[in-house]
């Protein structure tokens, strides 16, 4: 249906075609099994702070403007997608009017805040606790299920066959919540592992040696390509492992755009060698 990574023109591209509310963050098309979650940094200032938790999740605020947030309309429709059968589909804004596709979401559990709104009173709000799947069906993933939650013991020793694998895998349709939240760690500390075994020891931006060895190795630090809130989504094609000074360059430097763009172009032919290894393995 959409393609992760790809922008579209909101209005054009997606309501033309599905309807739905055409504005706002939460989209529920009538005749289309699917919702449209749309994240911005707009609307920081009226108390919607969207962003990734240390626990992978990540926390999308809900619906309403002005007052409390009641569990109803857009907000509702979130919490009860799987009882509806309906898909949710994650957009983050990009430019005015442009929104790239980041993948499909499942709504784990929620909470609920005291935070200002657009009139700067304090009301309460719900903060949902979302899991962003990126990941592309190709021979990795199809089919690959976690039924419960898993140690992060468990990654230890692991291949990085075996770790791509773990940050990609899905949960199963009837975990519980707890195990649920506990999968989504698991799978973030595997695209960890598994993009700092991929580079080798090398950043994979400058492509030089990481500058000096820490307790656990090579020392590089993730790097997210997608926005996201500057977390972006947990997926071997969204992460790179770089070297301090490549990975505040990412972030602050006036070519940060060109050198986020190379670093997509480099994650991808990162991939492409693994996935080609892969096939040489199986043939």
């Amino acid at each position: 249906m959409f393609e992760v990574g790809k922008e579209y023109r909101r209005r054009t591209e997606i309501h033309s075609k599905f309807k739905g509310q055409a504005q706002g963050g939460i989209s529920t098309p009538k005749e289309y099994p699917v919702i449209f979650l749309f994240t911005s940094d707009q609307g920081e200032q009226h108390g919607y702070i969207d962003h990734f938790h240390s626990d992978g999740t990540f926390r999308y605020t809900g619906e309403g403007q002005v007052g409390d947030m009641k569990m109803e309309a857009g907000n509702k429709a979130i919490r009860d997608h799987k009882d509806s059968n309906k898909v949710i589909h994650f957009f983050e804004y990009t430019r005015r009017a442009y929104v790239r596709y980041l993948g499909e979401a499942e709504y784990i559990t929620h909470h609920e805040e005291q935070r200002p709104d657009r009139e700067g009173n304090i009301r309460k709000v719900i903060v949902f606790h979302m899991d962003i799947n990126s990941a592309c069906t190709n021979q990795l993933t199809q089919g690959t299920t976690v039924c419960s939650a898993k140690s992060l013991k468990d990654l230890s020793g692991k291949s990085i066959d075996e770790l791509r694998i773990a940050a990609i895998e899905k949960s199963s349709n009837t975990p519980s919540t707890n195990d649920k939240v506990m999968h989504t760690y698991y799978r973030s500390e595997a695209i960890k592992l598994y993009v700092k075994e991929r580079a080798k020891g090398k950043c994979e931006g400058c492509n030089k040696p990481a500058p000096f060895i820490a307790k656990k190795g090579p020392y590089l630090e993730c790097h997210h390509l997608y926005r996201l809130s500057d977390g972006g989504p947990d997926h071997p094609n969204n992460v790179v492992a770089l070297c301090p000074n490549c990975h505040r360059m990412a972030h602050f430097s006036l070519t940060a755009k060109s050198f986020n763009e190379q670093l997509i172009f480099q994650a991808k032919q990162a991939e492409n060698i693994i996935r080609q290894l892969n096939n040489n393995k199986n043939t």
